[in-house]
Parts: structure tokens; sequence; C-alpha cells
């Protein structure tokens, strides 16, 4: 299985052995720890530190599984990854997408998800609002986090078996899914997609250049009849995502990463304010 692309442009796409532990007797011969094996990055021969042999690893490919689903549907944003101490300790910290933020309600805190190595750390997963850069901050969002597993035997199973991604994720998704029934159920008149479309992109109607494209989408776009608030923020992320730029990669960068992330969110709450009103 090919490992998540987040994983390699940020430099987790290793993982750690088991080996064994030798040091000198009195009559310089090698002699083997049995008590102990050493934990070594595969892919550039560090030793991380030592374990006993029953310790079971968590790789951080199947960390990542927990996230790399979500992410991949642009449901959550990679916002922070790395590892300290050469890799004896490895984090992963993402957000909901900006475009699930509504009403002004951020989602401060990531979802995390933490593990050391040699036995400095269980697993960890969960939110925290901690951005984790350093040893003290890895340590006060560990702190945070409510789901924590040792490096036991079955400790892969009951990470992999973790609900906290998910009922992180559904939280925010259930909280959008209700404002996306109310801008559905509530009309919106020609004058009031006016306003809407001016708040929106801060200009004038008619100074819009693409008006014409929002107009015809509002009326005509797929599942719109021009009538609900939703057929105004469908109109908006339609442009976004299909109208917006002549080539598919700069549509894609625009409605995802760009200007055009950034008017998806605004548009959601503008129109949930008209609703609310």
């Amino acid at each position: 299985m090919s490992r998540p692309t987040f994983a390699v442009t940020n430099n987790l796409d290793w993982t750690v052995s088991p080996r064994p532990l030798f040091f000198v007797g009195d009559n310089g011969d090698a002699i083997r720890w049995e008590d102990k094996v050493a934990v070594v990055r595969d892919d550039n021969g560090i030793c991380l530190g030592a374990v006993s042999p029953q310790y079971e690893f968590v790789q951080n490919e199947d960390l990542l599984k927990l996230i790399n689903p979500m992410v991949s549907e642009g449901l959550l944003t990679i916002q922070n990854m790395g590892y300290l101490n050469s890799g004896a300790k490895v984090f992963a910290q993402a957000k909901i997408n900006e475009e699930f933020q509504v009403l002004g309600e951020k989602y401060n805190s990531f979802i995390t998800l933490l593990n050391g190595h040699v036995g400095n750390a269980s697993v960890a997963i969960g939110p925290s609002a901690h951005r984790v850069i350093c040893g003290n901050t890895f340590t006060m969002a560990y702190s945070d986090l409510g789901e924590k597993y040792r490096h036991s035997v079955g400790v892969n199973e009951k990470v992999l078996d973790s609900k906290a991604v998910i009922n992180y994720v559904n939280g925010a998704m259930k909280r959008y899914s209700e404002y996306v029934e109310q801008l559905a159920v509530t009309k919106c008149s020609p004058a009031q997609f006016v306003t809407a479309v001016e708040k929106i992109y801060d200009k004038e109607y008619s100074k819009l250049r693409h008006i014409e494209t929002l107009n015809n989408l509002f009326y005509h776009g797929a599942g719109n009849e021009g009538k609900t608030f939703y057929d105004t923020f469908n109109a908006v992320t339609d442009y976004s995502s299909n109208h917006s730029r002549k080539t598919p990669a700069g549509r894609l960068n625009y409605s995802n990463f760009g200007q055009g992330a950034r008017i998806n969110q605004r548009a959601m709450r503008v129109l949930t304010e008209m609703v609310a009103v």
C-alpha cells in the first residue's frame, strides 16, 4: 500500500524495527542483552532508543490511517506534522476544512495523533488546542488527549478501532448539515440573491465580472431552481469548483486552497446570517 502523500512531504514515510543489543564483556567479547532491543529507523539506521522485546510498535503509516481517508475526502486539512528527537516521538495534527466552519464558529482544536517509538509515550488520539513544536508542547498536547494506548500486545488493533477522529469530524459535519438544511428551506428572492452575492464577494453586483455565470448557476445549476439560499450557496461553490479557472489544476487550487476556499467559507457564513434575520 502506498503511503499518504502528506506523510512523504512531512518526512514521516519511514518505519522502525527492533534490532539486537550487545555490550562488551570483561573478556572483550560481544554479549547480547536479552532484556532489551534497539529501536532503529529503517531509512537512516539511527538508533532511537531501547525497549523490551515485548514492545509492540505502531508504525507511522498505521497511525496516519486514522486521518488519511478524511484528508483525501477534503474534510480534514493537515496543519502540523513531524517528529522530535530524531523520530523517537511523532505527531500529526489536522483541522476541519475551512469550508465547513460556519457562523464564525472555529474548530480551534486540532485532531491530534501522538506516538512514541521508544517507550516514551503511549499512542494518544483526540482534540487538542496545543500546536506541537517541541517536547514541552508535545507533553501539553498529550495531556489533553482522552484516548491513550500502551504499546502492549494488540495496540495496533485498538488504535485502528479508535472513533476519536470520526467523532471529531462527525460533530462538525452534523453542525454543517443543520445549517445547510436551514438554507435549503429558506426562500431567497432575486433581490436577496443580489445582496448575498455582494456580501460574499465584497463587490457591487454590477462590477462582478462573473455575475452572468453566477446568475445562470443560481437558476439552472445542478439541482438549482433559483428559489432558496441553498441555491445561492451552490452557485458560489459551483463557480469556485468548475468555472473559476481555465484548467482543472487551477480550479482545484482555487477552490481548495486559494481564494475560492475562503469565498466558499464566507458564503456559508453570510447566508446563514441572512436566513437568521
